[in-house]
């Protein structure tokens, strides 16, 4: 059995404050009216680590499509407090707070909701780590991620070309669904780029009974960072063959069965591809 390093995985599927979710998630605004910004990012564990500004100070955060509010790493929690649920059905006391300020390049998110608390193991893995960029400022741009040669452009203008393939997208609570194909039948995914994993399964659900009949899978144990702290847990790994997506096909799938949430693609799904988040047209495009 072989044990494996902390793996930054899943680490957001909230619930929270008294009002809805996706009321708190359109709150803020972003100035300039119009902007158009590229930079490069880095990654660790294959996530998305991109440099913003907390109220003028620079920090680094995660990019995690997957977290329906904005998370600051903060030592001592501030404002009021709430049990938040996480990918791994964990729990953790967050406090909430509106931030004047999040800024990248020229571009200004203002006056956003957000949550904080102590990110205890996540903080040690990001270098000068400054919390999770969610769907509050997500949902306020468009966001073209050429993830082989790690760029992203973020802007108010229509990103994408003809040679982009539109991928269906379901809205729930204010995070994005999907649906893949395997062997024919369709299944629902959450789009999470706060994980690492090309595709994971939550290991009482059907798809996961029967993909471990279908297919030789074997057994794993590591740490794992999601929402209330470091856990070790045990897994299946394994390899499906295809997955379609829309219409493009994803062969030779790394698959984990675990304790989870919900079906989910990460962000090593999307490993050969530009990605992007297209919020004029509430869709995903995507291109390999």
């Amino acid at each position: 059995m072989k044990k494996f390093e902390l793996l930054i995985i899943g680490l957001i599927i909230l619930n929270g404050f008294s009002c809805s979710v996706t009321k708190n998630q359109n709150k803020g605004n972003v100035i300039p009216e119009n902007f158009d910004y590229q930079t490069e990012f880095k990654t660790i564990k294959s996530v998305i680590i991109l440099p913003f500004e907390i109220n003028g100070v620079s920090k680094n955060f995660l990019f995690d499509t997957g977290a329906d509010y904005t998370i600051i790493q903060r030592d001592s929690i501030i404002g009021k407090t709430g049990n938040y649920d996480g990918a791994s059905k964990r729990k953790m006391k967050l406090g909430n707070e509106i931030i004047s300020s999040l800024k990248i390049g020229s571009i200004d998110f203002i006056n956003t909701v957000a949550l904080n608390g102590d990110m205890k193991g996540l903080k040690e893995q990001i270098p000068n780590f400054g919390g999770i960029i969610g769907l509050p400022i997500i949902k306020k741009a468009n966001w073209l991620i050429d993830y082989p040669n790690k760029l992203v452009n973020i802007s108010n203008k229509n990103l994408a070309d003809t040679s982009f393939e539109t991928i269906r997208i379901k809205r729930e609570g204010g995070a994005s669904y999907t649906y893949i194909s395997i062997n024919g039948i369709e299944y629902k995914v959450i789009i999470d780029f706060g994980s690492s994993s090309e595709f994971n399964l939550p290991a009482n659900s059907k798809l996961a009974k029967q993909l471990l009949k279908q297919y030789s899978f074997s057994d794993n144990e590591r740490d794992r960072y999601t929402l209330g702290g470091l856990q070790k847990i045990k897994e299946k790994l394994g390899i499906v063959p295809l997955i379609k997506l829309g219409n493009m096909d994803f062969e030779n799938v790394n698959t984990t069965i675990n304790v989870s949430s919900q079906a989910r693609i990460g962000i090593g799904f999307f490993k050969d591809c530009e990605i992007y988040i297209d919020n004029i047209n509430n869709c995903y495009k995507i291109k390999k």
